[in-house]
């Protein structure tokens, strides 16, 4: 009987550390799912927040872009500005001296035509040849000083087609009557064929149109 007793004790004393283990084991799967759904959570967290700062990156990116063109825009605006400004200035000051020049082409024009009747030949050291001399060196100079403010005579226009722009027809030439050209061809209606007055240019713009003279136009 007593020993029945004791094996019985054993019995129960072997069976209440298995029964006492279940609480703990569900605990341990408890926390052990606590710290999933924690982990999970923060995961979720941290790619919310990476995906709120890629935004913010991607917006200011953005403004970024439209500060440098809106900065490429005032800076071209100001480039524009300054060149009109420019351009403005040097028409300004082109006015004034063409206005200046006008006057001074025909003092040039005098002295082209008073070297153009000098009778040749010319014997050095008589008074006519110190005054053609004279006479040469003040159109250079002139010249020089036309040069120096962008001011060019429009050249030998002979051969060339009349443009309204630069020419005025002082008189026209029936193309059966009008002379022909170095090579034997005829000439053209509107062609120059010959030049009264010489053109200018200030630049590039017509100071004073030369005089001509063209073929009939049709």
């Amino acid at each position: 009987m007593f020993s029945r007793s004791i094996v019985g004790s054993f019995r129960q004393a072997a069976a209440r550390p298995a029964v006492m283990a279940r609480p703990a084991v569900a605990r341990a799967v408890a926390v052990r799912g606590y710290s999933d759904a924690a982990e999970a959570k923060d995961e979720k967290k941290a790619e919310e927040g990476q995906s709120d700062e890629a935004k913010k990156i991607a917006e200011l990116e953005e403004k970024l872009k439209e500060s440098t063109k809106e900065m490429q825009y005032l800076r071209a605006d100001y480039q524009t500005v300054v060149r009109r400004g420019q351009e403005e200035k040097a028409k300004a000051a082109d006015f004034a001296i063409a206005k200046f020049a006008r006057a001074l082409l025909s003092t040039s024009d005098v002295l082209s035509q008073a070297l153009k009747h000098v009778p040749q030949p010319v014997d050095k050291g008589t008074p006519l040849a110190d005054l053609v001399t004279g006479v040469e060196l003040t159109q250079k100079a002139l010249n020089q000083t036309f040069n120096l403010h962008g001011i060019t005579p429009m050249g030998d226009l002979v051969g060339e087609q009349f443009d309204p722009n630069n020419h005025e027809a002082i008189f026209q030439v029936p193309a059966a009557v009008a002379p022909k050209r170095p090579d034997g061809s005829d000439r053209q209606p509107g062609e120059i064929i010959e030049v009264q007055k010489l053109g200018w240019l200030i630049k590039d713009r017509t100071l004073r149109p030369a005089e001509v003279g063209v073929v009939q136009m049709e």
